[in-house]
Formats: C-alpha cells, structure tokens, sequence
C-alpha cells in the first residue's frame, strides 16, 4: 500500500503551478494554481477533458513549453533528485542495493533550473513519452541515431565499459560525450591512439539501442535502427518514443497517453514495462490520459483536472466508488457499461468554459446540475474531505457566501 504520510517517499511536489499563454484575445489560463505529490514508486493518473491543462502540466517538470507564447506565471515544481553512490560512483554495490544511487536526495525546483542543468536531468531522472510520436521524432535522423543520442547523453560511462574502455579511456572523452553527443564520434576519431576504438563503441551503442527497442515487442530491431521517422506506423512510432523514455530507467515516468496508437496486446506490454520498471527502480509514473478504466486498473492515485485546476484527488478506489464533485461523477456515468442502452451514452452537458481572464467563481457551474447561488460568488479551493480524499467544491466545503449546492437537490 502507498505510504503517503511518509515524506522520504515524496518524489517530487508540485505547489501553486501556474502557465498562462499570451493571445491576441488575452492571457490564456492553461493551468491555474496545480498542487499535488508525487511518491516514490507510485502511478498517479491525471484525467480530464481536452484543453483542461493535462499535457501542459506534464510538460512543465520537463521546461518543455512554447516560450512565447507560453510563460510560468508562478509556482514551484521541488524534484527530490539523488546522485550518484559515492562507493560505487553509479555502478551499484551493497550500499546502495545496487541502485547506484546516494541516499541522501537533493531538492531542486525544476522551474528555476538552467537549460544545461535541465539536460542532465531531462531523459535522465525525468522522462517523458509524448502524445504524438510524430511530432516528437526528427525526420531527418534514423531510429537508431535518435536513440543513440539518450545512451551517449546519459550512459556513457555503460558505453566505454561495455566497448571494454572504462579504465584506458582518457576522463577529457566522457566529460565531452556526456555534455556534446552529437559529436561524441568525431571528437574520439580525432584523438590519437582512439580512431580503431570507434568501432567497439558503435557495436556497444547499437546493442543498447537494439535491446532498448526489442522490451517494446519491436520486430527485427535492428532493421528498425536504419529507418527514419516517415517509414513507420503511428504505433511503430510511439513503440519508439516508449523505448526512448525507458532507456535510462528514470525517476519519474510522465506518461502523456502512451498507448493510444497501439493494439491491445502491445498495450498490455508496453504497461507491463512500465510496471516492471516501477518494481525494479521504484519509479513514479505520472499518466495522463482520457481512458478512465485503463487508469483505474494501473493508478494507485487519482487527480481530476478541468479547466486548469485540480478539482478532485484521491486514492484510485474513492475517485472511482465514492466521486464526491459533480464533474468526476459526469466522467463516470459518460463510460460505457454493459447496463448501459445500446447506443446511448451520457455526456455532461455544455463545454469547458473559457480560460481567458477566468473569473473568480466555480468554472463547472455553468455545466453542473447542482450548481448554487455559491457557486457564482465563490472560487472553491481543494480541501480534504476524508483522509488522502480532497474537492474542491461547495458541497462538501464551506463556502464564504450564498447558498450552498447539494445533492439532494438537482437543478
């Protein structure tokens, strides 16, 4: 069971997010005052319609937003990052269970980082698999080269070691492949004595790539290393995308619908992946998606996002059998069921509201069928309810003014 009240299994914390977006319109309040917790080895999903702020979010642990347009209007993203062991320097040993991790974490506000200490970290201890592969990959460079640049950027001391170079190869070669990968191979050729080690390390990178390819049920990865972006399947593509994200067994997962080119079998396996990567390495793994049962069997946690905010968060068994706001309860009768009539499925009335200079109200009102005179004169903050279980509505809160909504009564 998760252990939530232990603060040593807290990964990372996210207070107070705010991103907005310049329009000719106006400000754009994509996200808008996001908290929540990530623990150590859990799955916390992230659900919502479209446009509510989800991807955005998800992309703001990486600095991965369109700045301009985009801008962090506020709020802190704290990463409990760990080094490397001081005993086995990464490799693994006893003291550290073979994690090749220190103990001892380091927080860092992953909004206040530089772009040359987010690369160390970005691929590394945070990965991210990203709603379309097409968009993500470079059309212009193979599957293996693109692959190949995540092992040279983050792996090099596992590169020499497999080339059998650890030992003879000079440090000046692994501080430049750690810090320029691109041009890892002309930088070794030019060093004398190093042009007929060039070979060993090709064979070890394309094996690392190979095998990172092969977890992802990919056939004949090796072909597959040789061919470009525009040569492959929308599924191929995202099976590529996963292998990236998984290469250098991260931290934390953010999985940005990861299986939704896929088939039902590669599906299964692609998440047993991502859980067996949680049991070896304790990985966290945040997953946004609009499959409500997919995230209610894989999500220990679940965080209810519409219109930029965090309206509902919870442990996957209260989201799902004891909703308390109104929009998730609209999420859970909009997924067919077998007692549903044939043909009929359940929508929540209306669209999501704009997000250009918000007003200070409830922004479900004008949707939801209990909506109050509260409603309209307060903004509802996310408060505990039970345990781990937080709204952010007035029917379970206490609103400053004005009656309040129940559900006794539907509108």
């Amino acid at each position: 069971m998760l252990d939530t009240a232990n603060n040593d299994n807290l990964v990372a914390k996210v207070e107070d997010l705010k991103v907005h977006f310049n329009s000719k319109r106006g400000i754009v309040h994509a996200v808008d005052g996001v908290s929540f917790e990530i623990y150590k080895g859990e799955t916390l999903g992230l659900v919502g319609e479209t446009g509510c702020g989800k991807s955005v979010t998800g992309r703001s642990f990486l600095q991965l937003l369109p700045i301009p347009p985009g801008m962090l209007a506020g709020g802190r993203i704290s990463f409990n990052q760990k080094g490397n062991c001081l005993t086995c320097e990464g490799v693994g040993c006893d003291e550290c269970n073979s994690e090749g991790l220190a103990g001892v974490s380091k927080q860092v506000d992953l909004l206040a980082l530089s772009n040359e200490e987010m690369r160390k970290i970005r691929g590394d201890r945070i990965a991210m698999i990203f709603q379309d592969p097409g968009k993500s990959l470079n059309p212009t460079l193979t599957i293996g080269v693109q692959l190949a640049e995540v092992f040279l950027q983050h792996r090099t001391d596992e590169i020499l070691e497999m080339a059998g170079l650890g030992e003879n190869t000079p440090s000046v070669i692994k501080r430049f492949a750690s810090q320029n990968n691109r041009s890892f191979d002309g930088f070794l050729t030019t060093l004398s004595g190093n042009r007929s080690n060039k070979r060993k390390l090709d064979k070890a990178v394309s094996n690392l790539v190979a095998k990172a390819l092969a977890d992802t049920q990919v056939p004949n990865p090796v072909k597959l290393m040789e061919r470009y972006p525009h040569e492959l399947s929308g599924g191929m593509k995202q099976r590529v995308m996963i292998a990236q994200a998984l290469a250098c067994n991260p931290d934390i997962l953010i999985a940005d619908e990861p299986t939704t080119a896929l088939d039902v079998t590669v599906e299964a396996r692609i998440l047993d992946l991502i859980q067996d990567l949680q049991k070896r390495r304790l990985t966290s793994v945040l997953y946004i998606s609009h499959d409500l049962s997919l995230v209610r069997r894989i999500c220990d946690r679940v965080a209810v996002m519409y219109a930029g905010r965090i309206v509902e968060l919870g442990s996957t068994d209260e989201i799902f059998t004891n909703p308390r706001h109104p929009y998730t309860r609209g999420l859970m009768k909009a997924l067919p069921s077998a007692e549903a009539a044939r043909g009929k499925l359940l929508a929540i009335p209306g669209t999501v509201p704009e997000l250009i200079n918000p007003p200070n109200v409830c922004r479900f009102a004008s949707r939801c069928s209990y909506a109050a005179e509260a409603c309209g004169l307060n903004d509802p903050e996310l408060e505990n309810v039970s345990g781990s279980h937080a709204v952010a509505c007035f029917i379970d809160n206490q609103p400053m003014n004005g009656e309040r909504p129940t559900y006794d009564l539907e509108v």
